[in-house]
């Protein structure tokens, strides 16, 4: 049985540029080079090749943020941090499947127009709950590119981001806990 892979994501980006991007329309994802290196590289079960990008066919971007509302149920949470320079969203339990993450993908990726020049950032979508260190994505966000690395495994991760992730994450978690009335 697979297990819900979780998401994390920090961007150095403007509170008025993020609300920009959150006004658009969500757009659509050509596959190209960088979406079939990562998609190759990956380990899964009854592969076919990357022939079509799903994406979330809603009238804006913010649309899809609110598609499930911070819901402590399966530990979403999303914030502006220091200073409204960086933006942080997590999901818990967010999928364990490849195919059916592809949308969030072409979402996060679209945000990369809306940065700054000096803004940076990631994405991951990892086993973070069940700890078998499996890495499904990992996006790195330089400027106003965007592009998949090829990690595996959170070994390979810069032990400052897994932690950081990690912290952000348990925070989350402990949201989910508590609406299910589990304490310490």
């Amino acid at each position: 049985m697979s297990q819900l892979n979780s998401l994390y994501v920090r961007l150095k980006i403007s509170k008025d540029n993020l609300e920009r991007f959150f006004q658009a329309k969500p757009i659509e994802a050509a596959v190209d080079q960088d979406w079939t290196a990562w998609w190759d590289s990956r380990d899964m079960y009854s592969k076919e090749p990357l022939s079509k990008i799903y994406f979330y066919e809603k009238d804006t971007n913010r649309d899809i943020l609110q598609i499930t509302p911070n819901d402590a149920r399966i530990g979403k949470d999303e914030q502006m941090e220091e200073g409204d320079e960086y933006w942080t969203f997590c999901v818990v339990f967010f999928s364990e499947n490849y195919t059916e993450s592809l949308a969030m993908f072409t979402w996060l990726r679209s945000i990369a127009p809306y940065m700054e020049a000096d803004g940076e950032g990631v994405a991951l979508l990892y086993d973070f709950f069940w700890g078998s260190g499996v890495v499904m994505a990992h996006l790195a966000f330089k400027g106003q590119e965007v592009s998949f690395k090829l990690t595996a495994d959170t070994s390979a991760l810069d032990p400052a981001l897994l932690e950081t992730a990690n912290n952000t994450l348990s925070t989350a978690f402990d949201a989910v806990s508590a609406y299910y009335g589990e304490t310490d």
